[in-house]
Formats: structure tokens, sequence, C-alpha cells
């Protein structure tokens, strides 16, 4: 059963309430500011690792803004503001390294230069372990560009897409542009794509889709390389070595005829 009260009535009531509960005399009787200040300071030491999270968090927030302001004017001040970021641990470092791979798969054309640029001025930024080892930027950037391009090929993994492995190239193929890759590791990569479309008489359906992704994903690794004369001797006899190939997929029509195009405009792209 509910009473309703006029509101005057109701504050006349709670006016003749004058006993405090067990509670509030109990608070009453504890309460001095020494305690309060006593609970505060263990409340600060007991929450020293969320502040820690907190600076990470604003680490990784500083790194991202800086990112997205990228632009040619911009460079240098982002450069120099990434540059003053004092890492208090690895994954802050990793944290950069991941923000730049991300920045260069998923941005456009004008950008990509920009962030390979960045990266670039950043190599010998390094991280001091407990131990006093140096943790280099460049270490962990191609160590992680490796693990891209190691999951761009394992075409038999679940999650592998087209689109996965050509945000891949584009990332290989930016950082080739901007000698963050070398020559040797570019070689090695190409020689790899070279064997898997490499013809193999009698090969199942399996084998013959490897073909087509690992076509594809080198067609978009040459389109997003900046062709002059330090990267044609990379790709040195490719477009023959391509052609010979396409004639004996062409005669055998064991891949499909678009993807064989694909394969023809690579080596019209390669003998500009």
């Amino acid at each position: 059963m509910y009473s309703v009260y006029k509101s005057n009535e109701l504050f006349d009531r709670l006016n003749l309430v004058t006993e405090y509960n067990e509670d509030t005399k109990q608070f009453l009787e504890n309460f001095t500011f020494n305690n309060i200040i006593k609970q505060n300071i263990a409340k600060t030491n007991s929450a020293f690792v969320f502040k820690n999270i907190i600076k990470e968090d604003t680490t990784k927030s500083k790194i991202i803004k800086e990112l997205n302001k990228l632009s040619h004017q911009y460079l240098p001040k982002a450069i120099s503001t990434i540059r003053e970021i004092i890492f208090q641990t690895q994954d802050e470092l990793n944290e950069l390294v991941f923000q730049c791979i991300h920045k260069i798969k998923r941005d456009n054309d004008q950008i990509r230069p920009l962030v390979a640029a960045l990266c670039s001025e950043l190599l010998i930024t390094y991280f001091i372990t407990q131990d006093g080892e140096k943790i280099y930027f460049r270490k962990l950037l191609l160590s992680e560009v490796k693990k891209e391009y190691m999951k761009s090929v394992d075409y038999d993994n679940e999650e592998w897409t087209k689109e996965k492995g050509e945000r891949a190239m584009i990332l290989i193929g930016t950082l080739f542009n901007s000698k963050i890759i070398d020559n040797k590791i570019m070689e090695s990569i190409i020689n790899d794509f070279k064997k898997n479309m490499k013809y193999k008489d009698n090969g199942s359906e399996e084998e013959y889709q490897k073909v087509e992704n690992a076509i594809q994903l080198l067609s978009c690794l040459i389109s997003c390389t900046v062709l002059n004369e330090e990267s044609r001797k990379i790709y040195k006899d490719l477009d023959k070595y391509l052609e010979d190939q396409m004639i004996i997929y062409d005669d055998k029509k064991c891949i499909s005829k678009k993807i064989r195009l694909v394969c023809k405009n690579s080596i019209c792209e390669l003998r500009k």
C-alpha cells in the first residue's frame, strides 16, 4: 500500500527525524581527516598499474595523433615530436611499429610514402631494456614486416584473403621504395614467388589455386614498386620468366584466363 504526501507535509515529517541511525553514529565517531588522507595514500599505492596503463594510452594517442597529421609540410614536425617521446616500455615502441604498419597498409598512395619516410628517420630509435640491451625500431619493424609477409603467403590458412595479402605487398613495396627493405630481402621474396608460380605437371586444383594467389600478390607488389635503375636490378629477368610460364599456362589452361591476363599485365609493367 502506498501513501501519497503533499510535498510540504513530507518535508515536515522528515524534519521531525532528529536521531541518527547506527551507521551514521559510527561514522561520526570514527571520522578524522587523518583517516581520509591515509585512505587516499592507499588508493594511490594500489592504483599504480592503472596509472601505467593511462600513460601507455597517452603515448599511443600521441603516436596516432602525429600520424594522422602527416603531410609533406608537417612531416619534419611529426618526426621531431615522435623522437621527443620517451618510451617507457618496449610495448610502447611496439605500438609505434604497429601504428606505422597499419597506416601504410590502410592509407592512400599520398600518405604511404610519408609514413615510410618517417620510419626511415626513426630506424635508429631504440629502447633500453632492464638488462641494458638496445631494442632498435628497425629490428622491430622488419620483424613485423616478415610476419606480415609470412601470413600473406600462407594460402592454407583459413584467415587468408586476397585483400590481406595485397595489403602486405603494399607494405613491402612501400618500404622497399624507401630503402628500408634492402635488395637482398626483396630478391628473396621474388624468388619465393617464382617457385610458387612454376608450372607443375599434373598438379592438383589446390596447387593451381596457390599459383593464382601467387600471381595476384606478385602483380600487386610490382605495381606498388617504383621502377627505376635500382629496382630493375632486383627484378632482373623476371619478365622473361613470367612470359615462359604463361606460355605453358596458356597451353594447359589450368589457371583462369583472368589470372593469366593479370600476369601478362605485370610483364608489360616490367618492360616499360
